[in-house]
């Protein structure tokens, strides 16, 4: 773990590099974030409102017909398919718009928010077709996974998140192909997975760690929240309850600090190990050693 961690560190390190830099490549992750924050909170709301006899008519008859209240109709299913595509595909955009001003600043060239969203624009066509096939895939392989855990409890969980990191991995590449190739969502997966066995083999021990210690800083920041909480609910005085408001508000900005910059910083580092994969080149920021530790490569026999 203290390894894992430790190289974590040092890719997240050389990443900043760039963002420090570029400060603005933390824009894009910012504003998925609350794009996603805002369509979510509309969602729980409207499904609420109707429970608390607070929605209009239309939006309690839509609630109606998702489902009696005792088993899902078939449309609450095909509203949650059609929801989560949503969510995916806006994802998808802002991360394909990162990429691509990620791989400009690898290539010396100061990068452009507008051009970013732009040429996500521009390969709409591609993140809907991506996000139809990664949605697709991701329910069936969590129904595989819950079956397996039905019949096979522990070990069948554990086969099932194999299944899942294997995904993970074999797409791994998927995002830079469409930004670099402009092909379809069938073609950069094959591509991605050509890739990943042409220059690694096909491992999955050594995925980059950045996630890792991102999941570090989300605890520390929910440690903060904790004591601040602790502090508003005891019978202390009422400077200890405004400090411990303070600490609630600090570990909750601390949370989306650590996400945006975590998601930058592994996007960039990701936009780095897809260059010297395709090209062999490795970007001035970047260290080669970091780079050939992304993955580890299969055994030589």
């Amino acid at each position: 773990m203290a390894g894992r961690l430790s190289r974590g560190w040092s890719m997240a390190i050389a990443s900043f590099t760039v963002l420090k830099q570029y400060p603005k490549l933390a824009i894009l992750p910012a504003m998925s974030g609350a794009i996603f924050l805002l369509v979510a909170g509309a969602i729980v709301a409207s499904l609420l409102l109707p429970q608390l006899g607070m929605a209009h008519n239309t939006t309690s008859s839509i609630w109606n017909w998702l489902g009696d209240g005792k088993s899902p109709s078939i449309w609450f299913y095909v509203a949650g398919f059609a929801v989560i595509f949503v969510m995916t595909a806006m994802a998808i955009f802002f991360n394909v718009a990162m990429i691509h001003c990620a791989l400009r600043a690898h290539a010396g060239e100061a990068p452009s928010i507008r051009a970013g969203l732009a040429a996500a624009v521009s390969l709409l066509p591609q993140i809907l077709g991506w996000a139809l096939v990664t949605t697709t895939i991701g329910i069936v392989l969590n129904m595989i996974t819950d079956a397996l855990k039905d019949y096979l409890g522990f070990l069948g969980g554990l086969l099932g998140g194999l299944l899942e990191l294997s995904w993970a991995v074999i797409t791994y590449f998927v995002v830079p192909v469409l930004v670099t190739e402009k092909v379809g969502p069938v073609t950069a997966v094959k591509r991605s997975a050509s890739i990943l066995r042409s220059k690694w083999g096909e491992s999955l021990a050594g995925e980059a760690r950045i996630g890792l210690l991102g999941m570090l800083f989300l605890l520390l920041s929910a440690l903060i929240f904790a004591i601040g909480a602790a502090m508003v609910f005891s019978k202390g005085a009422m400077a200890i309850a405004g400090l411990g408001v303070i600490l609630m508000m600090l570990g909750v900005l601390a949370a989306i600090a650590s996400l945006v910059i975590m998601q930058t910083l592994s996007t960039i580092f990701q936009s780095g190990v897809y260059i010297y994969a395709t090209t062999g080149q490795v970007p001035p920021s970047l260290d080669r050693d970091l780079l050939e530790g992304a993955f580890q490569p299969k055994a030589k026999k």
